[in-house]
C-alpha cells in the first residue's frame, strides 16, 4: 500500500509539472516573509478573492487536480474517495507521529484565554505574495482586524466557492471577533497564521516550529486549528 501511495504521488507530481510547462507557470518556492500589513481600503472590493492562474490551469485544477473530485468524475465524499485520501495521507502521518501526542490542559477559563487562529486553507492578505499552488512550505501572517475584503485564497486542493462567499468557513476571524466582544473568549491574538497546500509534512516542519515559537512568545493560551 505505501508503495502504491508513493506511485500515485509521483504520478501526480509529473502530471502537474508537465501542465505547468504548458501553461508557463513560475514554479519558484522561494521563502516568503509575510508583512501582516493591510492595504488601503481604496484598493479593495467587498469580499475575498481567488488567486488567478489562467483559464487552462483553472480548468485542470477544477476537473483533474481538485481534491473534491477524482479525475473530475468521482467525488472524494464517496467511500472510494475517502480510501484514496487515506492511502496518500496516512503513510506520512505514521512516519511523523512517533510516540504519544502530548495533551496540554487549558490552564485558565476560556473567558480569560487568549486565542490564535491557524488555517491551512491558503488564506492570506491581498498585498502578500500568494502561496505557490504546487506546494508551499511557508506561512502568512494575518492581523486580527483583517476584513473579508482584505483577504485572498491561494489553494488548489479544495472547492473554494463557498469560502469566497464567506471567508469564515476556512478562516473564521469574524466569528472569533464576535466571541471576543461577547466575552466568550478573553482576547483574540493580534496576529494569526495561515498555510497553503503542501504535500510534504516534513518540509512544513520548519515553518510550523517558527509559528509555534511566535505563538508561545505572544502569550497565547489556545490555538484554533481550521483545516481546508
Amino acid at each position: 500500500m505505501p508503495g502504491l501511495a508513493r506511485y500515485w504521488q509521483d504520478l501526480t507530481r509529473v502530471w502537474r509539472a508537465y501542465c505547468s510547462v504548458l501553461i508557463g507557470m513560475n514554479d519558484s518556492t522561494t521563502e516568503t516573509r509575510s508583512t501582516g500589513h493591510l492595504e488601503s481600503p481604496s484598493a479593495r472590493d467587498n469580499g475575498p478573492v481567488q488567486t488567478r492562474t489562467g483559464w487552462l490551469r483553472e480548468f485542470l485544477d477544477s476537473r483533474i487536480f481538485n481534491s473534491a473530485t477524482l479525475f473530475g468524475v468521482i467525488p472524494v465524499g464517496t467511500a472510494f474517495g475517502h480510501w484514496i485520501s487515506k492511502l496518500i495521507a496516512l503513510p506520512q502521518l505514521r512516519r511523523l507521529a512517533v510516540g504519544e501526542v502530548p495533551w496540554t490542559l487549558l490552564r485558565k477559563p476560556l473567558s480569560e484565554s487568549t486565542v490564535v487562529l491557524l488555517s491551512t486553507g491558503g488564506v492570506h492578505l491581498r498585498n502578500d505574495k500568494p502561496f505557490n499552488l504546487n506546494g508551499d512550505p511557508t506561512f502568512r501572517i494575518i492581523p486580527k482586524d483583517a476584513q473579508q475584503a482584505d483577504l485572498a485564497i491561494s489553494h488548489q486542493a479544495y472547492d473554494k466557492t463557498d469560502a469566497l462567499r464567506d471567508i469564515n468557513l476556512v478562516f473564521p476571524i469574524e466569528r472569533l471577533r464576535e466571541l471576543e466582544t461577547e466575552h466568550v473568549i478573553g482576547r483574540l491574538s493580534e496576529l494569526h497564521y495561515a498555510f497553503g497546500l503542501m504535500g510534504s509534512a516534513k518540509k512544513l516542519m520548519p515553518a510550523i516550529k517558527e509559528v509555534a515559537r511566535r505563538i508561545s512568545e505572544s502569550g497565547v493560551d489556545l490555538a484554533l486549528l481550521v483545516p481546508a
